[in-house]
């Protein structure tokens, strides 16, 4: 299975993509590249090419950024900024808000995987035994 790397920007000067908030955020932490690159478990070349936005980082990349750097991961990963007008964007925007895999999304609902992939694509919508639990997951709460 081909991992995916979340979406970026090629203008990192600005705060609006991960590149630039992680830099910013490794500056405010008073850490070199190499530095976040030992914390977190990267090399420093995978952090250069995130900043530079080279290379969009992946969720698992992300979340190990996120953590090193006490920042929230929907911050970093710019998720505030995803589209919101389908059932399957909004719960792609708050699964990710939440740095969940589809996987844990899926573990965390009690669905199968596939699921989580249909709904994100707008295929089909949730299971009325679902919708509970679904709608649950689609309130984000900016702390």
């Amino acid at each position: 299975m081909k991992k995916k790397s979340l979406p970026s920007q090629n203008t990192p000067s600005d705060l609006n993509t991960p590149g630039s908030r992680i830099r910013a955020a490794r500056s405010e932490a008073n850490l070199s590249i190499r530095e976040l690159a030992a914390l977190s478990g990267l090399t420093p070349e995978a952090i250069s090419m995130i900043e530079n936005g080279i290379h969009p980082p992946s969720l698992k990349s992300l979340r190990k950024i996120s953590t090193r750097l006490n920042r929230p991961i929907y911050y970093l990963g710019c998720f505030e900024a995803l589209p919101e007008k389908t059932f399957g964007e909004r719960f792609r925007k708050a699964r990710l808000f939440r740095g969940l895999t589809k996987d844990e999304a899926a573990n965390k609902l009690g669905v199968d995987p596939k699921s989580i992939l249909n709904w994100e694509t707008d295929k089909v919508s949730p299971a009325k035994k679902h919708l509970s639990k679904v709608n649950q997951f689609l309130i984000i709460i900016d702390n």
